[in-house]
């Protein structure tokens, strides 16, 4: 039970008596509490794009994932199911299975559509090689959006 007690502690914080016991006396400095606070809000709601791209814009798989295409040299387009506008994007060069790419570079941002099915659904993809020019790469990106 004692041990069953303090698991629960460490996800939920101190006990409320072990809370007093912790207090500062008045006009000291808080100290920062051991163990972190974990409160349901911080993990509710999480929603995940990803998705798998050949170097011709071909999406090849992905979770939440409307459609792909490539716009330019180096230059994609993907477009997920959700709101993407509060999110976050994480893009890597890779292939779609076994062995790797060449190195290179890439970048994200939120791709801007006119008002309509896709608004603020999209991410900016731009690849490179790894002299800077632009380069048609394989790539997997990831998007997350809280709420």
């Amino acid at each position: 039970m004692a041990n069953e007690k303090a698991d629960l502690n460490l996800i939920n914080g101190p006990a409320p008596e072990e809370a007093k016991a912790q207090k500062p006396a008045v006009g000291a400095p808080a100290a920062a509490p051991a163990v972190p606070v974990v409160t349901g809000a911080e993990h509710c709601c999480v929603a995940y794009y990803w998705a798998v791209i050949d170097n011709d814009g071909t999406l090849l798989r992905g979770h939440n994932a409307w459609r792909a295409r490539k716009i330019a040299t180096g230059i994609y387009e993907v477009i997920f199911t959700g709101d993407l506008s509060a999110g976050v994007f994480q893009a890597t060069i890779g292939r779609p299975g076994i062995f790797t790419e060449p190195p290179g570079e890439i970048t994200t941002a939120l791709r801007f559509l006119p008002p309509g099915p896709e608004f603020n659904k999209g991410v900016w993809i731009q690849t490179f090689d790894s002299a800077g020019k632009p380069s048609d790469r394989r790539f997997h990106v990831l998007a997350m959006t809280a709420g």
